[in-house]
């Protein structure tokens, strides 16, 4: 690790990143802030539409960003997405103080999550122009905890300086209108860090008709071609139950994912009161179960029977869904909110492992596409539903529902998925 530290161009771009990754998740608790000064009973339905512009630069423009970043100089890509992040950042305040307008501000969210696919596709491109061959693993590995320790700290701070009522005295603005100054300052400051990063990178292709046409075709092959994948994928997915387990349990995974998004946050924000330093701290605590549960699945996941432990997650889950509306003391919520982040993590591991283990090399890049596409549309798809009925369903009956319903659909699917795979082996020993 040290040697890698000690690679000054790595380094720069470690800290760009890290510094790109605390400002993502303060861009995330100042929207919250924001959305927290509608009434409760307006906050569930927002936070499914901010989901909605969060979510869809990915769903529309994935396939394309991809083309674009390995045409473009990386680097440079880089640094225009955290100059223009910064520009959004700083505009989202005063654009929200002078028009009151939510849905203007949710534009620029799309607008500033659109550049952070860009920033993200070219940033894990970059990697190995930066490191030798055989350091790839520990540069990724290295990524991979100081981005996790920013996303904790960002969602932790942001809280605070969100609910901090001194700045008011002091600068004579809201919290969350400070939030989104610190978040412009940070991708500004990254963007000057990007500047100084010096990169053997190849030349990209200058022709810009060149560009228009690889466009063009990556779109309309991407288009044609889609349904023939889908088609092939989903021949094969139903008739392998690690697969087929691995897709269903994707939908349980942003159904309960979107029921802590939409109805958790606000509870804690407002009914409960704590704020959003509330929802910072909480999520942090969140982040540090899923960091040991990862961990420990690592020693000891070999040794269990995948499927069980994923559904056991899911119960369990379930469980802190059912119990949320009897937690009212800080740290039996952070309890809660611990056992949640240690439950989620697994879920994530075992599904990347299944589809490892499962699908053969051949169709492997299109289940884990599919994978990750269902991903971006089931959260986004049960956000909205969650939030419309929020709307106009009484809270805590929906985490009893919820919290019932996701553990019987894990039990369920178990139960279906174990009885498919015996009566399959059973007709091949036939």
């Amino acid at each position: 690790m040290w040697r890698l530290i000690k690679n000054k161009n790595f380094f720069i771009f470690l800290s760009a990143q890290t510094i790109s990754q605390f400002a993502d998740k303060l861009t995330y608790i100042a929207l919250i802030g924001l959305i927290g000064l509608y009434p409760e009973n307006q906050t569930s339905l927002l936070l499914s539409l901010l989901a909605l512009f969060i979510t869809l630069p990915v769903l529309v423009f994935g396939p394309i960003v991809g083309v674009l970043v390995d045409r473009w100089n990386k680097r440079t890509v880089m640094l225009f997405c955290e100059a223009l992040r910064m520009l959004c950042a700083l505009t989202i305040p005063f654009l929200f103080i002078y028009t009151g307008s939510i849905f203007l501000v949710f534009v620029l969210v799309f607008v500033m999550f659109l550049l952070n696919l860009f920033f993200n596709t070219a940033r894990s491109a970059i990697v190995p122009n930066l490191v030798a061959r055989d350091r790839i693993l520990h540069a990724n590995s290295v990524i991979n905890v100081v981005s996790r320790i920013a996303m904790v700290l960002g969602m932790w701070i942001g809280g605070m300086i969100v609910d901090w009522s001194g700045w008011l005295g002091i600068v004579m603005l809201a919290g969350w209108v400070i939030a989104f100054l610190f978040d412009g300052l940070f991708f500004g400051f990254s963007a000057l860090m990007l500047i100084f990063l010096k990169v053997d990178l190849k030349k990209p292709v200058k022709a810009s008709s060149l560009v228009d046409r690889a466009i063009i075709r990556r779109v309309k092959s991407y288009i044609r071609n889609l349904h023939i994948e889908l088609k092939q994928a989903l021949k094969v997915i139903p008739h392998n139950s690690d697969l087929t387990f691995t897709m269903v349990s994707v939908l349980l995974l942003f159904f309960a994912g979107s029921i802590i998004y939409v109805i958790v946050v606000p509870t804690i924000q407002k009914t409960l009161a704590w704020g959003t330093s509330g929802v910072g701290s909480l999520a942090a605590i969140g982040a540090v179960g899923l960091v040991l549960s990862a961990t420990l699945v690592g020693i000891f996941g070999n040794r269990l029977d995948l499927k069980n432990l994923i559904t056991i997650a899911f119960i369990v889950l379930g469980a802190v869904l059912f119990s949320f509306p009897f937690l009212k003391n800080f740290w039996t919520v952070a309890i809660a909110t611990f056992l949640g982040g240690m439950a989620i993590s697994p879920v994530f591991i075992v599904q990347d492992t299944l589809i490892h283990h499962s699908a053969e090399e051949v169709i492997r890049g299109r289940v884990f596409s599919i994978r990750d596409w269902l991903y971006n549309a089931s959260f986004m798809f049960f956000s909205l539903l969650v939030g419309m009925l929020a709307t106009f369903t009484e809270r805590n009956l929906l985490f009893f529902i919820f919290g019932v319903l996701l553990a019987l659909l894990a039990i369920i699917i178990r139960i279906l998925i174990s009885r498919d795979q015996s009566a399959s082996i059973s007709s091949n020993h036939s």
